[in-house]
């Protein structure tokens, strides 16, 4: 009997050793959405840098409900290196990002992070494996580096959005948004992750335009007189009394 009971405890406990080590890791979860659409003519290259990244824009959402959103500046540090910092908090990356990490650093407790590729040229290439959009090569989704500071357990949800064609053709590998967050959990500290990226060919005249451009207010307001001046005109021919000839 005493033996039986030791094998049960012994079972038990490399049980929960075992569902212990199931979530001794943050748990990524990688989705992606068509979200608003764009296009661009050709692509640089499929060799991206931090210093290509000049004018990315970085959203971080904090604790208080505030955000904070920081142009990624190219021009700082080696040839090959961009950052954003912002208060308390900061983005960066060393090298081609096929192989070298994005790195986030933050002193404040952090409830999401987005990254904005469109006002930097820079778009994100979602698969490997697969050679889709002409000139972007293999790409790569986030994945994590360095688990730094995130806790075991961790749930980080990472959605690519804002789906960008080639030429007016979506080869779905290409996306211009990626929006980071933390399952409802607050993160202070630090983690990096992998993430590939391409640059659109804003030099040779090529850049990010929406493929449904919303008109401005401006012809909005015409296109409203305009639709009015039509109703105006329809009503008038229907209330005009028709002429008829009288018999003589």
């Amino acid at each position: 009997m005493k033996g039986f009971n030791r094998k049960v405890v012994i079972g038990l406990g490399l049980a929960a050793a075992m569902a212990g080590n199931a979530y001794a890791a943050p748990i990524v979860n990688v989705t992606n959405s068509d979200g608003d659409l764009y296009n661009t003519e050709m692509l640089t290259g499929y060799s991206t840098d931090g210093s290509l990244m000049d004018g990315m824009e970085i959203t971080t959402c904090f604790a208080s409900a505030a955000c904070e959103t920081v142009a990624f500046d190219g021009t700082v540090g080696s040839t090959s290196y961009g950052e954003a910092v912002g208060s308390g908090w900061s983005l960066s990356v060393n090298g081609d990002t096929y192989n070298s990490p994005f790195t986030f650093n933050s002193v404040q407790d952090v409830t999401s992070i987005v990254l904005n590729g469109r006002p930097g040229n820079t778009i994100f290439d979602i698969l490997g494996g697969d050679f889709r959009s002409p000139n972007s090569a293999q790409g790569k989704p986030f994945t994590l580096s360095n688990t730094g500071d995130l806790a075991d357990g961790t749930t980080v949800n990472v959605e690519y959005s804002d789906k960008l064609s080639l030429d007016g053709v979506f080869y779905d590998d290409l996306f211009t948004t990626m929006a980071i967050d933390f399952g409802g959990s607050l993160f202070s500290g630090m983690f990096s992750f992998l993430s590939d990226t391409d640059n659109n060919n804003f030099a040779a005249g090529s850049p990010i335009t929406p493929t449904n451009p919303v008109p401005e207010p401006g012809t909005l307001a015409l296109l409203g007189l305009g639709a009015l001046g039509f109703g105006l005109r329809r009503r008038s021919i229907k209330r005009k009394p028709s002429c008829r000839l009288r018999p003589l």
